[in-house]
């Protein structure tokens, strides 16, 4: 019983994560450069790299829709597009994680505590 209400707030938080994500992604799009709230407003403007991630993150996402439509379903091609859809958003996660370190690096101990309690604090 535990395990499967540990699996499920797993993908509970997972899914949050994801759709908090889609929104603020969205909303950048639409808005140009403007910053959305939170992580990305500390990061700043997106780089080449970070669009560029982007864009192929959601490319990454189109294929795992295309393989689960396709008629017949095709187990191994679904696979092959989870995996790289996990390739890329790995890649996304540390290009991300390098542009918070440059960031924190120039934040003040005030702001950088601000960021880990705002983004990063786990329960005590």
């Amino acid at each position: 019983m535990i395990k499967r209400l540990s699996w499920a707030l797993a993908l509970s938080i997972g899914l949050n994560l994801f759709l908090v994500g889609f929104g603020v992604a969205r909303g950048w799009r639409a808005h140009g450069e403007r910053r959305p709230p939170g992580l990305m407003h500390v990061l700043g403007p997106p780089t080449p790299a970070l669009r560029e991630q982007h864009e192929e993150l959601a490319a990454a996402r189109r294929r795992v829709g295309q393989a689960l439509e396709a008629e017949p379903f095709d187990r191994a091609r679904c696979e092959q597009a989870l995996a790289t859809l996990r390739e890329t958003a790995g890649r996304g996660q540390q290009l991300l994680h390098r542009r918070l370190l440059e960031r924190a690096q120039q934040l003040s101990p005030e702001e950088r505590h601000k960021l880990a309690t705002l983004r990063f604090a786990g329960e005590h």
